[in-house]
């Protein structure tokens, strides 16, 4: 008997067997095949629209001009926006969230210095002055084991964070040693 000849009640004509595995030859349902031609078609089509002429803006096109647009409604970090943003208390608790999430694995929960250093204190190693500290927080020091934020937070996290590291300065939180330059606050 060949392979032809053999019928299943549920599958129909069996018209292959291999290590005892039966394979029927079943028809797919339209909706199927309709949902697998459309994509197909979708396909053709986007590859078209976007890659072979050109027509709509690339997915590098597009975040480019994501970043731009997000560097733009940022505020621009001077002396001025940091010392309003300082004075904000929503700022503030927004710069700390921030710092909650990505600062206090260095720093510690309340700025007292784990591996970085005591935020709390009236000791600055890179500077006091906002806009250094905001450099230092945009930036980073990689040579001291401080990575650059910019990239993963954005100016407007960044301008938040600093005001927050401002609002910590001289609260003297028990932490680690003093290092760096002792500075007058005002």
């Amino acid at each position: 008997m060949a392979d032809t000849d053999r019928k299943d009640d549920i599958q129909g004509a069996i018209v292959h067997v291999y290590d005892g595995i039966e394979e029927a030859d079943n028809e797919l349902p339209m909706w199927w095949l309709w949902i697998f031609y459309g994509a197909i078609v979708f396909a053709l089509g986007y590859w078209f629209y976007y890659e072979a002429f050109g027509a709509g803006p690339s997915l590098a096109e597009t975040y480019a001009a994501e970043l731009e647009a997000q560097a733009a409604s940022a505020p621009e970090l001077t002396e001025e926006t940091l010392a309003a943003m300082a004075a904000d208390p929503q700022a503030v608790a927004a710069g700390a969230e921030v710092f909650q999430t990505s600062c206090i694995a260095c720093h510690g929960a309340q700025g007292e210095g784990v591996i970085g250093p005591n935020l709390t204190d009236t000791f600055f190693i890179h500077g006091s002055d906002p806009m250094q500290i905001a450099g230092v927080i945009r930036e980073g020091v990689p040579a001291q084991g401080m990575p650059g934020w910019a990239q993963v937070l954005g100016a407007d996290a960044v301008g938040k964070v600093t005001a927050y590291v401002i609002s910590l300065r001289g609260t003297n939180v028990e932490g680690k040693a003093p290092q760096g330059t002792e500075v007058e606050l005002e």
